[in-house]
């Protein structure tokens, strides 16, 4: 009886420390800060190129909104998640003037479904 209890409590403690630690892993590898389809980069990664100014497309919360580079009638222009680290917020069809000096460096990758079902991978980026 005491091999089957001994057992039984070891499958148990097994089963509950695995999914634990599933738990753990799932939570390590989803870098997003809450927000679901943004990777963070580990270090920042370089400037993107843009005409020293961003035009918000659509917000997808009140700090975060996709954003084109460039202007429209060029074909420079590049969609970018555009993140506002200052408590700041965003509003359609806003133009964002990037300081002299500063730049919008990529901090990770935003991947979100579009309209016609493609899915989409663009630059996370902030000014700085």
């Amino acid at each position: 009886m005491k091999k089957a209890l001994l057992f039984f409590g070891g499958l148990v403690t097994g089963v509950v420390l695995t999914i634990l630690v599933a738990f753990a892993i799932n939570a390590a590898n989803q870098p997003n800060d809450g927000f679901p389809g943004l990777t963070v980069f580990p270090e920042k990664g370089e400037c993107i190129t843009t005409s020293g100014e961003l035009e918000v497309m659509q917000v997808l919360a009140p700090d975060a909104a996709l954003a084109y580079t460039g202007d429209f009638m060029y074909d420079d222009r590049m969609l970018v998640l555009l993140i506002n680290n200052d408590g700041g917020s965003y509003y359609d069809e806003q133009k964002i003037k990037i300081p002299s000096g500063k730049c919008a460096r990529q901090i990770g990758t935003y991947q979100y479904t579009a309209r016609n079902e493609m899915v989409k991978t663009v630059p996370a980026v902030v000014i700085e």
